[in-house]
């Protein structure tokens, strides 16, 4: 059985996912003893934001979740499927975290603003 993709999805056929820029900006910013930021246009536009403050060799058998760690999405605002540059606030929000580790209020706003609350969290948390 094949898979039918829909044609008009940003990610087919080379095109760049429209929250690229942003994903460049959040690997730039911010810092980790691990850290991986990956972004599609699959279902809608999303930044999955993965980290620990602990080096990977560190983790209780080798478990990502053993670790301080932590998750979080940045996404388009108010539910909208795909990112615009012309209307560019977002919404970032913590989906995960070990034990320890400080709250983080979700929040609407410009990607930059996003990216400086992210970074200040981790500072925070370290």
């Amino acid at each position: 059985m094949e898979t039918i993709q829909d044609i008009d999805r940003p990610d087919v056929m080379g095109t760049p996912p429209k929250m690229a820029s942003v994903c460049e900006a959040a690997t730039s910013a911010l810092n980790a003893a691990w850290l991986k930021i990956t972004t599609d246009d699959n279902i809608c536009s999303s930044i999955h934001i993965r980290g620990s403050l602990d080096p990977r060799e560190t983790w209780g058998n080798g478990i990502f979740e053993n670790s301080r760690y932590f998750r979080f999405f940045i996404r388009p605002m108010g539910g909208r499927r795909y990112y615009s540059p012309d209307d560019p606030k977002v919404t970032v929000e913590l989906i995960s975290m070990g034990s320890g580790m400080p709250k983080f209020r979700k929040s609407t706003s410009n990607p930059g603003v996003a990216i400086a609350r992210i970074k200040a969290w981790l500072a925070k948390a370290t």
